[in-house]
């Protein structure tokens, strides 16, 4: 299947602007790798180093090496929101191509898909997000500084020494917390543009059909789309698994005391990745609808022709009628009545959960011994 275009949906902001200055997409696999970790060592490194030297070996390896928040966030969460831009991008571009190769997407209403993609390539290039998402992280650093500090014993706890920022702290303030948060905050603005993006898009005359095989009126592609977002919603759960970690670790506190987090995370992610697909729900509905009476209507005068055909055999025993035209009728019939108007299926609820909790089989371990666990979720599983 042949891509139209390179529509980098997932492109843009102002991390990946500097890095594609590197012609970063066109050099090989190992470069790619390097670019990476390098600006996840760049992240991590010198807080290791510094707090090192400062803190010295004992406090360092109760402060820091013990903060899972910091490392995950840095050497896990940071190069997952990098790599996945690629495959994510990869996924659209051939959604987009299927929309025309299957001629969902015609002459008839090319115009009105070609303003959509516009609409959405113009938004993902604008400075003006780069500098309202640069703003909003360093403008909430000085409004809730306190508050930060406070607080920093769940996310690092070797920002204090003798009740002052240390040097590493400053840098993980000032350079590494910015570098991920605006990652985050992009990320967030890239599933809202998904989701402004599929509302458009099922507002068009879309050309589909009940009959189609997958049993979603020919839109069952699109979810396999809204799976490139798996590597977002793991990075998303293992930030909040992290900073749950350092709560039990430092402040002696109990995965039960977490639960309305750990179910709030459950609803987030249910909400963010997974309700998108939703928005054809009206669309599918009336395709369903329309080939439902469609074929109600058309199938009214053969039946009443095979009633009469089949009245007429026995009375006369003449020759039997032809019912091969009743049984593929019959076929489509049932296919418009079964077509499934949600797009979301066990697939997609599967690869989701499976997204949220697994960062959090290592927070449970601390409480539970994690052979307990496994043998738990195989009788869940089997049983």
């Amino acid at each position: 299947m042949a891509v139209l275009k390179d529509y980098a949906f997932a492109s843009g902001g102002i991390i990946w602007k500097i890095i594609d200055r590197t012609k970063y997409d066109s050099r090989s696999l190992k470069y790619k790798v390097s670019m990476v970790i390098g600006l996840a060592l760049v992240c991590w490194f010198p807080l290791a180093i510094i707090s090192f030297i400062q803190l010295g070996w004992e406090q360092f390896y109760l402060l820091f090496i013990r903060d899972i928040a910091t490392h995950v966030r840095f050497l896990l969460v940071l190069p997952i929101l990098l790599f996945a831009r690629r495959s994510l991008n990869k996924s659209f571009n051939n959604m987009i191509g299927i929309f025309h190769e299957t001629k969902i997407i015609g002459p008839e209403n090319a115009a009105g898909f070609q303003k959509v993609m516009d609409w959405i390539m113009k938004r993902r290039n604008s400075w003006l997000v780069d500098i309202l998402l640069i703003l909003l992280v360093y403008s909430s650093f000085f409004v809730q500084q306190t508050s930060l500090i406070t607080n920093s014993v769940s996310y690092a706890p070797w920002l204090l020494y003798h009740n002052k920022i240390t040097p590493a702290g400053w840098w993980y303030l000032v350079f590494s917390l910015p570098i991920i948060q605006l990652l985050l905050y992009r990320w967030m603005y890239t599933i809202l543009l998904w989701i402004i993006f599929l509302r458009k898009i099922s507002k068009l005359d879309l050309h589909l059909s009940a009959l189609h095989p997958d049993g979603m009126g020919g839109l069952g592609f699109v979810k396999y789309t809204q799976l490139g977002y798996f590597p977002v919603a793991f990075a998303f759960s293992s930030l909040v698994a992290g900073a749950l970690n350092n709560m039990i670790i430092f402040s002696e506190a109990s995965v039960q005391d977490y639960k309305v987090l750990i179910g709030s995370l459950f609803i987030f992610v249910l909400l963010l990745f997974i309700l998108p697909l939703l928005v054809f729900v009206p669309v599918l509905a009336s395709v369903k609808r329309k080939y439902f009476i469609a074929y109600s209507i058309q199938a009214w005068p053969f039946a009443r022709k095979y009633e009469e055909e089949l009245i007429n055999f026995h009375k006369t025993e003449a020759t039997k009628p032809d019912s091969s035209w009743h049984v593929d009728m019959a076929d489509s019939f049932a296919k418009s009545a079964h077509m499934k108007i949600v797009l979301i299926d066990k697939t997609i609820l599967g690869y989701f959960v499976f997204a949220v909790i697994l960062p959090f089989i290592a927070v449970v371990a601390q409480e539970i011994p994690l052979r307990d666990i496994i043998v738990t979720l195989i009788t869940k599983f089997m049983g």
